[in-house]
């Protein structure tokens, strides 16, 4: 058995000094606390028979002490061993080992820090910093506001075709873009990380109240009720803009500002008692484009018809913006075979008429 042994010791032992930061924790709880690689870390040993509290939401696709370790500090950081002097690697060391002994961790620097959320802030912090990136000091919310459109969008694409590793890249480019305009607001005081998180936080803790606190629901769609109802309330506190639509973000792409616009207008009763009526619908709006006989009664109805195909895509549990993309992809995909198919047959694809080219389309389609 391990003598006993008291922190003030281990804090001696390691040279620590605790006005300047410390964190301590035992081996056997490393996946539940939320520690930062950027003050000192000292692991308690683990006497045998403790179970492992519940893990940390945000690392727990990691099982066991030492892989937790693995995903926060670089495979070659040193652990020294409190009672020998002993150092070993983070990718030398097992779980057994972790847990038999006490260890100290040192803190990474800010640009090794790199699986914290404190590590990014710090690195964005640097790009901006009078000796930092010339570029990244130029960025405003302004300039930025196309690349947080374009990661948005490659992080969809990366749901819809990537692996789970393309998910995770795509997801981080997103987040700079999030640490990025808090760095901007931050160095004029205006608000930080801090208030990014809270206010995310605050407003889902308060639009959950059947999680939170003691409503009652029996569906989603009384979730989605009471959300709007949460959210114009919200608005009325604010001094915000009236109306169940005021929040519709200017920017949003049509087919996914439609779709909201209609959920909201659904969540307050105006919508169609069954998909019959839907459809409906959809042939009246199809025979008014049909019948419109100058240039803007047809952008009219064709506005008209794409509104109510984006609901009717909404009763089939459709999303009719991912419904479009899947189709422009699907053409693209088609396009290429038709003409692989005929280049392999000998054919220029341009000098074909209509007939002949869909002729190959088809055949590619039927496959």
């Amino acid at each position: 058995m391990a003598a006993p042994r008291s922190i003030d010791q281990l804090l001696a032992a390691a040279g620590l000094e605790p006005a300047d930061g410390v964190q301590l924790v035992s081996a056997q709880r490393l996946a539940s606390v939320a520690f930062d690689p950027s003050l000192p870390l000292v692991i308690l040993r683990s006497d045998a028979g403790v179970e492992p509290a519940p893990p940390l939401p945000g690392r727990h696709a990691r099982k066991g002490p030492r892989a937790i370790l693995g995903a926060l500090y670089p495979r070659q950081h040193p652990l020294r061993d409190l009672a020998t002097g002993d150092s070993v690697s983070v990718d030398e060391l097992g779980d057994a080992q972790l847990l038999a002994a006490d260890w100290l961790v040192p803190p990474l620097a800010a640009v090794d820090n790199l699986a914290s959320p404190h590590g990014m802030a710090a690195i964005s912090a640097r790009l901006r910093g009078p000796d930092g990136c010339p570029w990244d000091r130029r960025q405003t919310h302004a300039t930025l506001r196309t690349y947080l459109l374009e990661e948005a969008y490659e992080t969809v694409d990366a749901i819809e075709r990537g692996t789970p590793e393309d998910l995770a890249q795509e997801l981080g480019d997103l987040l700079l873009q999030v640490i990025l305009h808090a760095q901007f607001a931050a160095e004029v005081g205006e608000f930080d990380l801090t208030d990014v998180y809270r206010s995310i936080g605050v407003k889902i803790v308060r639009r959950h109240p059947h999680v939170f606190g003691d409503v009652e629901v029996s569906s989603a769609e009384e979730v989605l009720t009471n959300w709007e109802t949460i959210k114009a309330a919200e608005r009325d506190e604010a001094g915000k803009p009236a109306g169940p639509f005021a929040g519709v973000a200017r920017a949003l792409p049509a087919l996914p500002a439609s779709r909201e616009i209609q959920e909201r207008a659904s969540a307050l009763g105006w919508d169609w008692p069954n998909v019959e009526g839907v459809w409906a619908k959809v042939a009246e709006e199809l025979e008014e484009l049909r019948a419109a006989d100058h240039p803007e009664a047809r952008l009219h109805e064709l506005g008209d018809l794409l509104f109510v195909l984006v609901r009717l895509g909404d009763w089939l549990g459709l999303d009719a913006e991912e419904a479009l993309r899947a189709a422009n992809r699907r053409f693209i995909a088609r396009h290429g075979a038709v003409a692989e198919l005929a280049g392999a047959r000998g054919l220029d694809l341009s000098a074909l008429d209509s007939e002949a080219r869909d002729a190959l389309w088809d055949e590619v389609k039927h496959r």
